[in-house]
């Protein structure tokens, strides 16, 4: 058995990424490091507009000749471009490290550096600290993310894959409005449109999720008379919905969104047609149903959800409504047709108080829910969906939405883009939203800290030594760069026992 001191023991109970890159088959080895990453934030509106200049980038030996002599590519990830109308400055220290004052454009992708000496002693590379390397977005579509990479040359301890900076692209700036949830094609004078939703979207149509506080009013357009309801409201997170929004005659209309000075938006075509309501009757249900007041029910074969109030059924008629009341669609029991066939229908819950419980539509042994009542095609799971002009990305697990946090865990998974189904409001509103999608089991990650984990069980376990990471079958070259806030969401496990912390663990947590 081999026996170490209690220096050494203390020195190998955290493992950090320098650490992993600096032993190599038992031997310590010099390597150097990336002492200032060029990370940025990219806006869309560089694609047309200014690039954004991105911090210098050092590069820092461990010991003499880390940088060897030749030429270092560094290579931006998918979605990003050079600016090659700015060169940057490329600056030397450390005896003997010398090379080129600039750097050279291989293409719009990759930028070169020209070592012509090696260092005597430990010295460091920068680039860009008096004139800066410029970046632009090379598409107005979100999402785009990923980091800058060293495709070419030879550093000691850093890699192909090893992170010089990541590089985020996000909405440019407010520049429209557009109605990204459509009033239902018809209505009924003085009855409650659907639901419509107006968002801020940057020139490319990516909505600002970063906006709130800003007045957006809707009116008619090509009508004959004026909205009612609440026509005017201030946007949260880039989007403002309007709920209660009547019109007092039968006819045609249109919505106008207007927000100075922001382009305009309009609606899709409403027919308003005059109300043809039943005569409501207070008589209720011949039967003894078995509901409790307030329990949420559907019936089979259709996804309309009703809250019971004595043995009546009272309709939601949007997602809005629904979240409103604070209800879940865990809380949603299945009754059969032969029930509901039993039961009146009442008025959609937000027309009156909740406890009303007259009937609109009375009872119908001949009704066939699954027939007469809207309906929408399921989403098997695997399915990879989003919504219109929201760049949020779900995989369908088990009736439920999981988000996609990053294009790191995406890509790992080996999702595509291309796969990616675009859902309505509606079908995403059947569905509850999940849990984070993880790392597959047996991926190596980091964040920008320097302890490094391997997901197993769908916990992030620590690894405490270079030889646990070779007893994984795994080396430096197999660790994923992905975002702290994606990090931070996973729960962590002990490499002792794949699952929960304990005394000796807490110190791997990037904090």
């Amino acid at each position: 058995m081999i026996r170490t001191s209690q220096a050494a023991k203390a020195a190998l109970s955290a493992l950090s990424i320098a650490g992993l890159l600096a032993v190599s088959g038992g031997s310590a080895l010099a390597a150097a490091t990336v002492t200032n990453p060029v990370s940025a934030n990219v806006s869309a509106d560089s694609v047309t507009g200014s690039s954004v200049s991105l911090p210098a980038l050092t590069i820092t030996e461990g010991a003499a000749g880390d940088i060897a002599a030749g030429t270092l590519t560094l290579a931006l990830p998918a979605g990003f471009v050079f600016d090659t109308g700015s060169v940057a400055n490329v600056a030397f220290s450390g005896a003997g490290l010398a090379g080129s004052s600039t750097v050279a454009f291989l293409d719009s992708a990759h930028a070169q550096v020209t070592v012509t000496s090696t260092s005597t002693a430990a010295g460091s590379l920068t680039v860009g600290s008096t004139t800066p390397l410029k970046v632009k977005a090379s598409s107005g579509t979100l999402p785009a993310s990923g980091i800058i990479t060293l495709s070419a040359g030879t550093i000691a301890g850093l890699t192909a894959t090893s992170s010089l900076g990541t590089l985020t692209e996000i909405p440019g700036a407010a520049n429209k409005l557009a109605f990204t949830v459509q009033p239902a094609a018809t209505a009924t004078v003085n009855t409650a449109f659907t639901p419509v939703t107006v968002s801020v979207e940057d020139q490319f149509g990516n909505v600002i999720t970063s906006d709130s506080g800003r007045t957006i009013t809707l009116s008619a357009a090509n009508a004959s008379s004026t909205l009612g309801g609440t026509t005017s409201m201030n946007d949260l997170n880039g989007a403002a919905t309007f709920s209660d929004l009547t019109y007092p005659v039968a006819g045609t209309l249109q919505l106008s969104a207007s927000s100075s000075p922001l382009t305009s938006a309009t609606s899709d075509l409403i027919t308003v047609s005059a109300s043809s309501t039943p005569v409501p009757t207070t008589t209720p249900p011949t039967v003894s149903c078995g509901l409790q007041n307030g329990q949420l029910v559907m019936v089979q074969g259709s996804p309309t959800v009703y809250m019971a109030v004595n043995c009546v059924l009272r309709p939601f008629t949007s997602a809005a409504i629904f979240h409103a009341r604070g209800r879940k669609f865990s809380e949603v029991h299945d009754i059969l047709a032969s029930l509901f066939d039993q039961l009146g229908i009442g008025r959609p819950v937000g027309e009156s108080s909740d406890d009303d419980s007259t009937i609109i539509t009375p009872p119908a042994a001949s009704s066939t829910p699954s027939s007469t009542l809207p309906s929408i095609s399921g989403l098997p799971d695997g399915a990879v969906v989003k919504l219109p002009n929201d760049p949020t990305v779900y995989l369908v697990s088990g009736g439920q939405l999981q988000p996609f946090t990053s294009a790191a865990i995406f890509n790992l998974r080996g999702e595509h883009f291309g796969n990616v189904q675009t859902i309505s409001q509606q079908q995403f509103s059947q569905m509850s939203v999940g849990s984070p999608v993880m790392p597959p089991n047996g991926t190596v990650v980091r964040g920008s800290g320097q302890t490094v984990y391997v997901i197993q069980n769908g916990q992030a376990v620590g690894i405490p030594t270079p030889q646990a990471l070779t007893q994984l079958g795994k080396t430096f070259r197999d660790i994923v760069k992905i975002d702290d806030g994606t990090l931070n969401r996973m729960p962590r496990g002990d490499h002792g026992n794949n699952g929960g912390d304990n005394g000796n663990n807490g110190q791997n947590r990037d904090n």
